[in-house]
């Protein structure tokens, strides 16, 4: 995979809306794949797969599991729940053991590419060529599961990112979302005065606070830069990156995170949102059914896009696919490719409605209504998310900055040299 990255997601994302706000048009069963695809099993000898997925809000491939076995009872699926940063740990010990489950949850970008450049998936350009993918899935989201010119897995989701907050914290603060850089500073000490934490991140694991750090990054080194430094075409040692950590460092120093963040899980952070104890979160299209999942109405938050002043102002996107392993033969691979494909079609989507989909003709669903304004604020195009965009070893650099500044351990000016110094080890390896 090259950092194709953000020219080609600005550029399609515009297909995402399209699809996703002529979806009214769907039939009244909820729509299903076109092509090949079809929850229709074959029939023959049993068969069981091994999947893995996520913990938060996934519940849903359980049921879908079970409606799949109603018309096939063939198929039997074991189904293990991860968090977030233990799945990466977990791939990662299974993918050096080579005990991979059979399918898995992952990332685009350097998250999801790991596994095609060691050999462990199946290569599923030839199916997706079959059973019409393109006609199928998003084509952004099925570009970004595709590396070095092969599809290496099916698409679920593609997101986008935004500032959330809980209504009430805003009213009672006397606030209205920002529309600048600067309006976005004054609030954070106006939510400060008004006795809330006015930026609910937690560092534990790094990308948390990752979401804020790349909107700060956007902000002082414009869309141009922020695409060279993604694709370790300039230098990380730039006045851009040192304003960027001065404002994490900054903002530690002024109390606007929670107390101890740095060390904060990230699920913790997001409940001073739900408790209304906290006055912003980046979190994406997927969090409306996180906050109902948590037992809270979604309708009492909303969204706004991060004001960054730059022209275009760019949201963040990322994409979620399932991967396949590519030991996989015979009966066994056939089931697999055919239940991933209807787990990620518009008949299991719309059933069980909780983030973006990446297959097109899905419902906007009502359980999400924060979901178009958030693909609106993709309209000006979106940059990938960091943690895909950059190759993990510079990834977890960043993380370690991160901390490091908030600790006071780096200064700013340490923190991009330390950036720019992985930057370079990690092209020198890759030569």
């Amino acid at each position: 995979m090259k950092k194709w990255m953000c020219a080609l997601v600005s550029v399609l994302l515009a297909a995402l809306l399209l699809s996703a706000c002529g979806s009214s048009s769907n039939n009244s069963n909820g729509g299903t794949n076109t092509g090949k695809q079809s929850s229709q099993p074959a029939a023959g000898e049993k068969v069981k797969l091994s999947i893995w997925v996520l913990n938060a809000n996934w519940d849903w491939v359980e049921k879908a599991v079970e409606d799949y076995r109603a018309v096939d009872p063939n198929l039997e699926v074991e189904v293990t729940h991860y968090e977030t940063d233990p799945i990466k740990e977990a791939l990662k010990v299974a993918a050096s053991s080579r005990t991979l489950p059979d399918m898995w949850f992952t990332w685009g970008g350097s998250l999801g590419s790991f596994y095609p450049e060691n050999g462990l998936t199946l290569d599923l350009t030839q199916v997706a060529q079959d059973h019409k993918w393109s006609e199928i899935y998003n084509k952004a989201a099925l570009d970004m599961a595709t590396y070095d010119g092969k599809v290496a897995g099916i698409p679920i989701h593609l997101n986008v990112l935004g500032m959330w907050y809980p209504k009430s914290v805003f009213e009672q603060a006397k606030l209205a979302p920002p529309k600048t850089f600067a309006e976005f500073e004054a609030s954070l000490e106006t939510l400060k005065q008004s006795g809330v934490v006015p930026l609910a991140f937690g560092s534990k694991g790094g990308w948390h606070t990752m979401r804020l750090t790349e909107q700060l990054l956007e902000h002082f080194a414009g869309p141009e830069l922020h695409d060279k430094l993604s694709n370790l075409e300039a230098s990380w040692n730039d006045p851009a990156v040192v304003k960027t950590f001065e404002k994490l460092s900054e903002y530690t120093d002024k109390g606007y995170f929670p107390k101890g963040y740095s060390s904060l899980d990230p699920a913790e952070a997001d409940n001073l949102i739900y408790q209304k104890q906290a006055g912003m979160v980046s979190e994406g299209t997927w969090f409306d059914g996180t906050i109902s999942s948590e037992g809270f109405d979604n309708t009492e938050f909303d969204v706004f896009k991060f004001p960054t002043d730059q022209k275009p102002e760019r949201a963040t996107v990322f994409s979620e696919m399932f991967q396949l392993n590519a030991e996989l033969q015979g009966a066994k691979k056939d089931a697999a490719i055919k239940f991933g494909e209807y787990l990620t079609s518009a008949e299991v989507m719309n059933k069980y409605p909780g983030r973006s989909p990446a297959v097109l003709n899905a419902n906007m669903p009502p359980e999400m209504p924060h979901l178009k304004t958030l693909l609106d604020h993709a309209n000006d195009g979106g940059f990938l998310i960091t943690d895909q965009a950059l190759p993990q070893e510079v990834v977890q650099k960043l993380f370690e900055a991160q901390d490091k500044v908030a600790f006071k351990e780096w200064t700013p000016q340490q923190a991009a040299e330390e950036m720019e110094k992985a930057a370079a080890a990690y092209k020198a390896k890759s030569k």
